[in-house]
């Protein structure tokens, strides 16, 4: 097969929430492409350099390829992996590549997601929002499915919702190293982990349960998959259960349905791969798309519907619409965000005697009661009660990241630093010493031994109001 020539481009965009996401594009220069394929990466991945094989080949193949970095990954802006809501990344994906295909040159041109790992989810997501939009999808070790053999106990998922809205930027969630187990070729995967563009660390707690319900969403409408897919999955895939594609073959309602399953071959199918095992599953990706689009004259090709663009593009850093859209907060947990204020609901709120956090895991002492109610007073009230009554002394903690020194009901101090409260006195400290006094037990007939003070260091905790008797501010 002849390679064609390309242009690469990039550039930067805002979405519908005033964030800056970078985009880029892969298009053949000097000819029409054959189709338009539009990249969905994977978690903690990026278009630009991990995906740029995958852009390059595609392209020397006829096709114009076109990529976004999701909020938090790779170049755009964000909290780093942080995934508040999935249908946020889907969202953005299906607004800008819908603005691209509503450009003159695309009108006419099929549409082809391509996805990898839980950019498979993100593909079928954005089918399920058009269906009739997508002329097909080209589906990489999806994650679309939760496999049995790593779902968590429904009281740990219940546990860990209770808390997600307190902190859900936390990186708590334990995880095997993922580019060791889905990158088979050594000199690859130290390339990857060399590329500080791809997240490598522990997921956020939010980021985790976001991903795990959008999967356990899929799994429950994998019969609503009614578009051409092809999956590809390695069977020696551990990151992703290649039972997992299967599922989706068999379940899938779409009677243009094709699965390749490959022995001994690992997640990373397309990027982990040695090069002769890359050179076979792109000539199969390639092959699949061109039946698809040789005859452009029996393609069909859904209008695209008139719109209101939800992404500006960006420009030596402004947008070319009327800037970023202001914020609507909810009440009330102040701080978690580095000294700023904060609001979260707090009817999502539950109460723990303490949820401490440690390096050596997570030690949780939970009384299940029903969640609070929510506030009725307005935010400006609570504005003026946080800055000037008594809940100041925590504000200035907050923002100062000063010490303050809290005695407690047991008759246990603490001294640590405030990231978060609310107008109950629920606070989130960090780098908190505790500090009581006990008496050592005595034998019968000796003599009552003297107290002795104990402390004990707690890198990050939850602390109920009602268990809070006074809060001083640390003078130093």
């Amino acid at each position: 097969m002849m390679k064609l020539k390309f242009e690469y481009e990039e550039e930067y965009i805002r979405n519908s929430r005033g964030v800056e996401l970078f985009a880029c594009r892969w298009v053949p220069s000097g000819s029409s492409p054959k189709a338009l394929i539009f990249l969905c990466h994977g978690y903690g991945m990026e278009c630009s350099g991990f995906m740029r094989e995958c852009g390059i080949r595609l392209a020397s193949a006829g096709y114009a390829v076109f990529g976004m970095d999701y909020e938090g990954h790779g170049r755009s802006k964000g909290a780093r992996c942080y995934i508040k809501k999935f249908s946020n990344l889907v969202n953005d994906c299906y607004d800008y590549y819908t603005s691209i295909s509503a450009q003159g040159m695309y009108r006419e041109k099929g549409r082809f997601l391509y996805g990898e790992s839980m950019g498979g989810a993100v593909a079928l997501l954005l089918h399920k929002k058009d269906p009739s939009f997508w002329n097909g999808a080209i589906l990489v070790a999806p994650m679309c499915k939760i496999s049995e053999k790593v779902k968590p106990h429904p009281v740990v998922i219940n546990l860990l919702t209770r808390v997600e809205e307190i902190i859900p930027k936390w990186k708590i969630v334990p995880t095997k190293d993922v580019i060791d187990a889905a990158f088979k070729d050594p000199v690859k995967r130290e390339q990857i982990r060399n590329n500080k563009l791809i997240y490598q660390d522990k997921p956020r707690l939010k980021t985790a349960l976001e991903m795990l319900r959008t999967s356990m969403n899929l799994e429950d409408t994998l019969h609503e998959i009614t578009l051409p897919f092809f999956v590809l999955h390695g069977e020696a895939d551990t990151v992703t259960d290649p039972e997992i594609s299967k599922a989706l073959f068999e379940k899938a309602s779409t009677q243009d349905k094709t699965i390749k399953l490959y022995p001994g071959m690992w997640h990373g199918l397309t990027s982990g791969e040695p090069d002769a095992n890359v050179d076979l599953v792109f000539a199969d990706i390639i092959a699949w798309l061109d039946i698809r689009t040789r005859d452009s004259a029996a393609l069909t090709v859904t209008p695209v519907r008139n719109f209101t663009a939800n992404v500006q593009e960006v420009v030596d850093g402004v947008s070319n619409g009327q800037g970023k859209p202001k914020r609507q907060h909810a009440s009330l947990l102040c701080g978690l965000n580095g000294g700023g204020r904060r609001l979260v609901h707090r009817s999502s709120m539950f109460r723990p005697n303490f949820l401490s956090f440690s390096s050596s895991g997570v030690s949780l002492q939970i009384n299940m009661s029903r969640p609070m109610e929510e506030d009725a007073n307005n935010g400006k009230t609570e504005e003026e009660e946080f800055n000037t009554g008594p809940l100041s002394v925590l504000m200035l903690s907050v923002k100062n990241n000063t010490q303050v020194l809290i005695n407690c009901r047991n008759n246990r101090k603490l001294l640590g630093r405030v990231r978060a409260f609310d107008r109950h006195c629920n606070m989130v400290l960090e780098n908190v010493r505790e500090m009581w006094t006990e008496v050592p037990k005595t034998g019968k007939g000796k003599k009552k031994a003297l107290p002795v003070n104990r402390d004990r260091f707690i890198s990050k905790m939850f602390l109920r109001g009602d268990s809070v008797i006074i809060v001083l501010r640390n003078p130093k």
